[in-house]
């Protein structure tokens, strides 16, 4: 048997002895980074265009106190403490602000506590016997700039205020459409009485336009890697850009000569009508979309508190023995500082959630104590190629297995063989040299190593039907790796027939 070196030469005659030292196959490990993608304000250091680590850095100060981005990252922390998190702030489009108001009427006859929630947040004021409405509202004013603490960071409300005798109006910091996405409500904590006197009337958050050019902004990442983008942008030709960015073909990145791939998350607001028709103008096994309902807090929370969960809980930088967690199914996961909507109507129930995970939509439930629980997230494919129906790419873990897998693969391949003779046979075992036996044979074992972290199944199958051989280019392989991926306890059925008396003749008819 020859031994094979990369750096000792042949024909030293110098006495001595002489050692190459060489790095053998690593176990696998890699990289899972998560993307943000949204707004800041002209008062946040980071600059348009350009993706920013977040690490333990101020939201606040990164990108302006009361952004979208500032929202998205302090969420995102908080569900994935320690992950690799990135954002990415975007061109303001051309259009205006969204505005509403909160206009206060009469005197107050009695003492109390007036609370109205902006995007989900609770301001609260003092009101004592004579306060006018003009007083109230300069003090509510007050309230919301000063904004709240959420996670233990003072953070701002997504509007600017100014008062004008008994009315507040709010606007919001952003140019764009997804202003009129704040709500301002009242009763949420259902415990709140106004004070006797005064008459409080909201206006929602309207008339705000313009949209951010989303294929722009995912032009700018150029080839640096992402595994789980989120952002709350939902219209169709947005979808579309990331469509595009994420394709199978082409230059997308799930393309195979790309290979970089990853996963886009979006949330959109809408009833169940509404909800199904978008889901059924989709067909993306790369996007999935989570729907919302008159909830309280803006679409973007709701997206990095999804992405931040799936980034912990999917992480594939994972040494394959903790990689089962890949597979786990995200149900009952708690996102943590989100409201459930004001009407229990708003509430998916379990026919609606049928319907929604039907048209490729994505939902949470809600717990007794109001906290949101993942309940599935699916992907918008529906359909393959003929327009038939197709549970494929149903779930999103599904995809995030396969992300794993083909890195799992390509890292074995690639470590084992990386300056190889690439022949037919190697009867003398000569180090250096590959064979299409010897590929299929490191393939089998890596998706028994898959099988046994709990990311496959059927590994004698996989044996048996893998296909490894030389191409027409004597320098190529190719192979077929039949991947039989692991799913997840989603459903219990059970039939409980009942019996006044039970024997076991009675038993073996039923």
């Amino acid at each position: 048997m020859a031994v094979a070196f990369n750096n000792m030469p042949g024909n030293i005659r110098v006495p001595g002895a002489y050692f190459e030292v060489n790095a053998g196959v690593p176990p696998y490990s890699g990289l899972s980074r998560t993307l943000l993608i949204g707004r800041k304000t002209s008062a946040g250091s980071a600059e348009i265009g350009k993706v920013v680590n977040l690490g333990s850095g101020d939201p606040n100060a990164l990108f302006g106190a009361g952004s979208m981005l500032a929202d998205m990252a302090l969420y995102a922390r908080q569900h994935n403490p320690i992950g690799e998190i990135w954002l990415l702030p975007v061109t303001d489009p051309s259009g205006t602000a969204a505005s509403g108001s909160i206009a206060i009427t009469g005197t107050a006859t009695a003492a109390g506590t007036l609370v109205r929630y902006v995007a989900g947040e609770r301001y609260s004021v003092g009101v004592a016997v004579g306060d006018t409405a003009a007083t109230v509202a300069t003090a509510l004013k007050a309230a919301i700039d000063r904004g709240y603490t959420k996670f233990n960071r003072a953070m701002s409300a997504p509007v600017t205020t100014a008062v004008s005798t008994g009315t507040v109006t709010l606007t919001a910091r952003h140019v764009g459409t997804e202003g009129n996405g704040i709500r301002i409500e009242a009763g949420l904590d259902g415990d709140e009485i106004d004070p006797a006197g005064l008459t409080v009337t909201i206006t929602p958050m309207s008339g705000g336009t313009g949209d951010v050019d989303l294929a722009a902004a995912l032009a700018a990442l150029g080839d640096a890697p992402f595994d789980h983008i989120g952002s709350p942008y939902v219209s169709a030709s947005q979808l579309n850009a990331v469509r595009d960015f994420l394709s199978d073909s082409g230059t997308g990145r799930w393309a195979p000569t790309v290979g970089l791939m990853g996963h886009n998350f979006t949330a959109f607001n809408g009833n169940l009508a509404a909800q199904t028709a978008l889901g059924q103008g989709r067909n993306d096994q790369h996007t999935s979309i989570l729907g919302l309902n008159n909830y309280p807090h803006p679409s973007w929370c709701w997206v990095a508190a999804l992405v931040g969960v799936v980034g912990l809980s999917k992480d594939l930088g994972r040494l394959v023995t903790e990689a089962v967690e890949i597979a786990r199914p995200l149900q009952t996961l708690v996102l943590q500082g989100l409201r459930g909507p004001k009407a229990a109507s708003d509430q998916w129930k379990m026919a609606d959630r049928q319907s929604l995970y039907s048209n490729g939509i994505s939902a949470v439930t809600f717990r007794a104590d109001g906290q949101a629980a993942i309940d599935r997230v699916v992907t918008t494919y529906r359909t393959n190629a003929w327009g038939q129906p197709d549970i494929t790419y149903l779930d999103v873990e599904t995809m995030y297995i396969a992300m794993y897998a083909a890195r799992y693969f390509k890292q074995r391949i690639l470590a084992t063989y990386p300056r190889h003779v690439l022949k037919d046979e190697n009867p003398r075992k000569v180090q250096g040299i590959v064979t299409p036996p010897q590929i299929k044979a490191t393939l089998i074992h890596a998706y028994r190593e898959l099988f046994d972290a709990g990311l496959a199944e059927k590994p004698e199958l996989f044996a048996q039907f893998v296909i490894v051989e030389r191409s027409g280019d004597p320098n190529r392989v190719n192979a077929y790796i039949p991947f039989d991926v692991a799913n997840q306890l989603r459903v219990f059925a059970a039939n409980v027939t009942i019996f006044p008396e039970l024997n076991s003749q009675i038993a073996a008819l039923q």
